[in-house]
């Protein structure tokens, strides 16, 4: 085996070890933090629960692992630091500012010295990131309203939803420095948007969420737990961050996605209707069962993205039109999921019944559903959805190949 294989092989078993290592932490985390001693027993079922997490995130890691050295990292390997600091900041620049990096890599290669080699890599990386190309007007008009937008926001929420102030600042903040970098990256012709369609599903759930969290937190600022009896807030400040950073992240590539997202018509139409299917799915089995929908939660992706994926990567016969449609299904779906999950806990807080998780408690817990809602959809999309769409991904390009050899 020559030595680009080799470090392709240990790379790979590096990069599974990795994302294996967030799921060793936490079984030790949680087997430290018991308050009882735990059996055997226990210990072996929860560290059984961490490898069925963990096992889909190894294989999804080799996986895109292999397929980066296969395109870019045998051609990396061979690059000392300086040329793989350029590299890694020339391969995000649009289409029309590839001749300027590849100039750049060729006038790094006349650089003698490695602190002049490092000092000039930084440098286009510098360059690369902050283009000297918006307009300093837009800019400061755009921060201007963003800071404006800030201050508005505490006011109003200070008067009228004292407990949504931390989400709608963190959130308002967000959005206004991502719109202020917009203004400052921009440049005449710019690079195509996602269609009307995926701009407004985007914009549509993140909308609703927005709205049912301020009608959560007008009318159920906190909630009684029975165990132990206490009043616990719907949304702590560190939910309500997390909430803002979702939203806000699922908002940008919508608006403005990245080139990899718009290679493919058909991986965002799929995962259009991928994100669809899991908020419509867990309407269904919120209404449909009395028992809760933790269960759906986890079949739910091995049902529809798993297979989304595969369409995706086949009928676009790339690895990467597969891992578009997961993108999209994620940025799509993580609202949507989110006020579906508020909107039927409603429901079954107005009929009397406990949380829509898992059915416990009752309808006095109205307000943990909404921190129920973040993290729960963070966990299924983040630990165990996009995984298993990577997997799909890769599984779906194996037909193409295999048609393409028997022909």
């Amino acid at each position: 085996m020559t030595r680009t294989g080799r470090l392709g092989r240990v790379g790979g078993l590096a990069a599974s070890a990795v994302a294996l290592t967030p799921f060793a932490y936490l079984w030790v985390q949680m087997v430290g933090n018991a308050d009882d001693p735990l059996t055997f027993r226990v210990r072996l079922g929860m560290a059984i629960w961490m490898v069925v997490f963990g096992t889909p995130w190894m294989v999804a890691a080799w996986l895109l692992w292999r397929a980066w050295w296969r395109r870019a990292g045998a051609g990396l390997a061979a690059l000392d630091g300086p040329a793989r600091l350029l590299a890694a900041a020339t391969a995000a620049l649009p289409g029309d500012r590839r001749d300027w990096g590849a100039a750049m890599a060729a006038e790094l290669a006349q650089v003698p010295g490695a602190a002049a080699r490092w000092r000039f890599a930084a440098g286009c990386a510098r360059t690369a990131a902050f283009p000297p190309r918006g307009s300093r007007v837009a800019v400061g008009v755009a921060g201007a309203l963003a800071v404006a937008a800030v201050a508005a926001a505490a006011l109003v929420t200070g008067a009228v939803v004292p407990a949504m102030r931390v989400f709608a600042l963190a959130f308002v903040g967000l959005v206004g420095g991502l719109a202020t970098l917009a203004a400052a990256r921009s440049r005449r012709g710019g690079r195509g948007g996602p269609g009307l369609g995926i701009a407004g599903l985007a914009l549509a759930g993140v909308a609703a969420c927005v709205a049912f969290t301020t009608h959560y937190l007008a009318e159920y600022p906190s909630y009684h737990q029975g165990h132990p009896p206490a009043v616990a807030v719907s949304l702590p400040p560190g939910t309500a961050v997390v909430l803002a950073v979702v939203l806000a992240g699922c908002l940008w590539p919508a608006v403005r996605p990245p080139r990899w997202l718009l290679s493919d018509r058909h991986a965002r139409s799929l995962g259009a209707v991928m994100a669809v299917a899991l908020a419509a799915g867990l309407v269904v089995t919120s209404r449909l069962e009395d028992a809760g929908i933790m269960g759906a939660l986890l079949l739910a992706p091995i049902l529809v993205l798993l297979p989304g994926s595969a369409v995706a990567a086949a009928a676009g016969r790339s690895f990467r039109a597969g891992l578009a449609a997961c993108a999209w299904a994620a940025v799509l779906g993580m609202p949507l999921i989110i006020a579906a999950w508020l909107a039927e806990a409603l429901r079954w807080y107005w009929q009397g019944r406990g949380l829509l998780l898992d059915a416990d408690g009752g309808p006095w817990m109205v307000g943990a559903n909404l921190g129920d809602a973040v993290w729960w959809t963070l966990v299924l999309l983040a630990l165990w959805a996009v995984p298993l769409g990577v997997i799909g991904a890769a599984a779906g390009t194996r037909w193409p190949r295999r048609r393409a050899a028997t022909r």
